[in-house]
């Protein structure tokens, strides 16, 4: 099972960074407040566990580690999320993840 959760974690990330990559929109805003992808990955993440989804769990990972690296520097532009700094920091969470698959799927 802590395989198939990194393969779905891992093409969600792939997905998100292709699509961001190429269409470099700005985030939908709900008056002054704007709603990052890391948002809805936390809803999946509670859902894919109320629902002992490991597919939606996955997704919702995946959408929150993509934007973690990005919101711990305090990026602001599409550069700042494929700024070296960036990048490192996802990988260094895709592969902490990928070390500790086994245990974030213990709950199902």
């Amino acid at each position: 099972m802590g395989n198939s959760f990194f393969l779905v974690f891992l093409t969600t990330i792939l997905v998100t960074r292709l699509f961001i990559f190429l269409y470099p929109i700005s985030a939908p805003t709900l008056g002054s407040f704007r709603i990052h992808h890391y948002m809805y990955g936390l809803i999946g993440i509670v859902f894919g566990i109320l629902i002992h989804s490991v597919p939606l769990y996955a997704i919702g990972f995946g959408l929150f580690v993509d934007e973690l690296t990005y919101l711990l520097i305090g990026g602001k532009t599409h550069a700042d999320n494929y700024s070296k700094v960036s990048l490192t920091g996802t990988l260094f969470f895709i592969i902490l993840v990928y070390i500790l698959k086994d245990y974030l799927v213990r709950l199902f």
